[in-house]
């Protein structure tokens, strides 16, 4: 009888275990509100300087990105612990210049894919956020600098990114821009006519991101 009963409190024990996890589990998922970037309704565009002894020959380049995809997750705590993962199909950056001849344009999209990008052997440009820091509340949005790994060109660095981001049930919205250097990821910024027109070193990536529950 006593070791019936022994069975029967530790079921009952292990019973109320389970359905305790399993609260948590639930209540850490109801917490986590993920969104999905939605790339038809966002924009990201790389903006490229001109260099070199005849840069007043070459072109400033607005180069933008087609295919993205990402997920931000917002925890109920708050913007601190949110964090995002953002991947880019190199193949879908695309030459947006006004004022060039098709010739021209086709010209600097293939030295783009095949000379600095290098889109053969590696497709894929990802950042993966790892903090964030300098959240200032606004009325109606929030600001902060989103902190992570950027890889490109097969080389993974860390980054700071300023963000400003306004958050509903709905959807997610955010902008920003970051400068990158193309050494700091094994890339020669691209020149021509021996080297007296190139483009510059630094990339302004500049965004506007929409993102819906997923």
């Amino acid at each position: 009888m006593q070791s019936r009963r022994s069975r029967q409190v530790i079921i009952t024990v292990l019973g109320l275990c389970l359905l305790n996890l399993a609260s948590v589990q639930l209540a850490a998922q109801a917490q986590a509100r993920p969104y999905s970037i939605i790339a038809s309704e966002s924009t990201f565009i790389v903006l490229v300087g001109k260099a070199g002894l005849f840069s007043v020959l070459g072109h400033d380049h607005t180069i933008a990105v087609k295919s993205f995809s990402g997920r931000v997750h917002v925890p109920a705590s708050g913007i601190n612990q949110a964090s995002l993962e953002f991947e880019v199909e190199t193949t879908s950056l695309t030459v947006a210049d006004q004022g060039i001849s098709d010739k021209e344009r086709a010209e600097i999209q293939e030295a783009m894919q095949t000379a600095v990008l290098e889109t053969s052997r590696f497709p894929k440009i990802s950042f993966r956020s790892t903090s964030v820091a300098n959240v200032k509340p606004s009325e109606h949005s929030q600001s902060f600098t989103l902190n992570g790994n950027m890889t490109l060109h097969g080389v993974t660095k860390p980054i700071a990114v300023p963000v400003v981001v306004t958050i509903t049930p709905e959807q997610l919205r955010a902008t920003g821009e970051a400068i990158i250097k193309q050494t700091d990821f094994g890339i020669e910024p691209y020149s021509a006519a021996s080297g007296t027109i190139k483009v510059k070193n630094e990339l302004r990536l500049s965004f506007r991101i929409v993102a819906k529950p997923a």
